[in-house]
């Protein structure tokens, strides 16, 4: 067995950084017990941010919910109820956090760039540098149907694989 030279393994300034993602809402994180509280309140979202952020957190991360999900065949009414969007909610975390990262996960398929670009330069405003921009695309057909760009659209999604809508 041949030895390593310590001297020779490289050693990089490199730290371990933390984020947590908010789901928000979806089936698996709704709880029936009262005590667990609402997944869609705004003292939700600001209660885990500012937990987070104590925990020295580098990032909250937002997913966009860009289409109504079906329960047993019927709309999950928590979608139609209120989910926040992303970028929206994360603005308003800025103002009751300090230092964390605020991160929309957000789809370039369906969204404007310039419509895009605006709103999370108004985040990085609102949080005094804190933006953050986790990029995705999707080429599923769920959210194809609840989006015009959709229907208009021949871009080929990062995948290579050809929209469905």
């Amino acid at each position: 067995m041949t030895r390593t030279d310590p001297n020779d393994v490289p050693r990089p300034d490199a730290q371990l950084h933390f984020g947590v993602f908010f789901q928000g809402v979806n089936y698996w994180t709704i709880w029936s017990d009262p005590a667990s509280g609402s997944q869609i309140s705004p003292e939700s979202y600001r209660r885990v941010a500012q937990t987070a952020e104590r925990g020295l957190f580098d990032a909250f991360f937002l997913g966009e919910g860009l289409r109504l999900r079906e329960v047993g065949g019927r709309v999950h009414e928590l979608d139609v109820a209120g989910r926040p969007d992303a970028i929206t909610q994360l603005a308003a975390l800025a103002a009751v956090t300090d230092r964390i990262g605020l991160v929309s996960t957000t789809n370039t398929t369906y969204n404007e760039p310039a419509d895009l670009a605006r709103r999370l330069a108004g985040l990085d405003l609102l949080s005094d540098g804190r933006a953050g921009w986790n990029v995705v695309t999707t080429d599923n057909a769920w959210t194809g149907r609840t989006s015009a760009a959709a229907a208009t659209s021949t871009t080929p999604t990062a995948t290579g694989a050809p929209r469905r809508s």
